[in-house]
This record gives C-alpha cells, sequence and structure tokens, in this order.
C-alpha cells in the first residue's frame, strides 16, 4: 500500500484511512500496540493468537493453519463482524 498522510487533531488523534482498517481488519476492539523506532511511529494490530477470516475472491474463508478451528473462534469472529 502507498504511504498516505494524515494528521493529528488538537487532542493528538490520528485517523486510520477506511481502506487501511479494512485490509487490516481493524475495528475498536482490536487494541493497537505503539511503538518508537527511532523517530518514527509504529502502529501494531495486536491480536489474539488464532486464524483470521480473510476473503479470497470475494468469499470470506478461514486463513489456513494447522490449527483446529474452535467454536469458540467461530463466535468470536461473528462478534467480531457484527461491530
Amino acid at each position: 500500500m502507498a504511504s498516505m498522510m494524515v494528521s493529528i487533531d488538537r487532542a493528538g488523534r490520528v485517523v486510520i484511512p477506511k481502506g487501511v482498517r479494512e485490509r487490516l481488519a481493524l475495528n475498536p476492539a482490536v487494541p493497537l500496540e505503539l511503538i518508537v523506532e527511532g523517530d518514527a511511529v509504529v502502529l501494531r494490530p495486536v491480536r489474539p493468537a488464532g486464524r483470521r477470516v480473510i476473503e479470497i475472491d470475494g468469499m470470506p474463508v478461514i486463513e489456513p493453519g494447522d490449527a483446529p478451528i474452535t467454536d469458540a473462534d467461530v463466535q468470536r469472529w461473528r462478534d467480531a463482524d457484527q461491530r
């Protein structure tokens, strides 16, 4: 993804553009880790171990992996999608 300019408001908030939020499946329930690297600020989503629901050919699918999918995984994904 190309770089983009964002600004900081008076309260110190930064808006993450919608396209970036959608691409990274960010929502208010996903905590972000803030890392200072030299003169750069890095925001990284903190996600529990497990697989995500990704889109392939326009259809949602469970990310490939070795661990079995549990009912709790499915419920967490459903809850996150409804927010």
